[in-house]
């Protein structure tokens, strides 16, 4: 059993501790072997070992029914997950017209790359990608945001990381690393349905042993 399965499911136990089910209700149950080979052949790269890890234990969800991620985040069904490359090609397509008419502004934040893989969104719009680039940027959660002050920012390493921060920001109560100025502090919300939200908090307003060092977050995507 992997370290991303392991956290998993600590998370499921706490949220069933915590009469928190209403979006781990929602979740699909495992990607079957057909679904992810189907993913496997509509993508040009082998996919990232801890999304093969995460399919293993759900296959995605419907769209914005279970945010159980930071920042109210859905996991992305196989279907869905399947449309990646044509998204990023769309995106690239709208980032290339934007640079052209304002070269200086976006030379250094591009918002895709063709081996990012979106795994998760919101209803607001921003997306959770995986990093297939090879190198040190491999695996790498990626957030891309069209309103806030970074379109394009590397959150975690791995999306193994992620979820072991998830597990341990919920079990120990200190806040989840997310940038430099931001972190992540898990709250319920007694609905009903009761339900976890992830604030999103200043670090510097965190004092003692609840501020983490943010060693788990990388900076911005160059």
């Amino acid at each position: 059993m992997t370290d991303l399965i392991r956290a998993w499911k600590r998370i499921e136990a706490w949220l069933r501790e915590h009469q928190c089910t209403s979006a781990l209700s929602s979740l699909h149950p495992p990607a079957s072997e057909e679904a992810v080979q189907s993913l496997r052949d509509a993508l040009a790269y082998p996919l990232h070992p801890d999304v093969l890890q995460w399919l293993s234990i759900h296959g995605g969800a419907p769209l914005y029914r279970a945010p159980v991620w930071p920042g109210g985040y859905v996991p992305y069904d196989v279907d869905v997950l399947a449309g990646g490359p044509e998204y990023m090609e769309e995106m690239l397509e709208e980032f290339s017209e934007q640079r052209a008419e304002d070269a200086e502004h976006w030379a250094q934040d591009p918002w895709a790359d063709p081996l990012w893989l979106p795994v998760a969104g919101t209803n607001t719009g921003e997306s959770l990608l995986v990093d297939h680039r090879p190198g040190d940027t491999y695996g790498s959660v990626i957030e891309v945001d069209y309103e806030g002050n970074e379109v394009t920012a590397v959150r975690w390493r791995s999306l193994g990381e992620m979820v072991c921060l998830m597990a341990e920001s919920l079990e120990s109560g200190v806040p989840m690393p997310y940038s430099d100025q931001y972190v992540r502090v898990p709250r319920l919300d007694e609905g009903p349905p009761r339900s976890l939200d992830w604030k999103l908090e200043n670090a510097s307003s965190i004092s003692g042993p609840d501020c983490p060092e943010p060693g788990g977050v990388v900076g911005p995507h160059p």
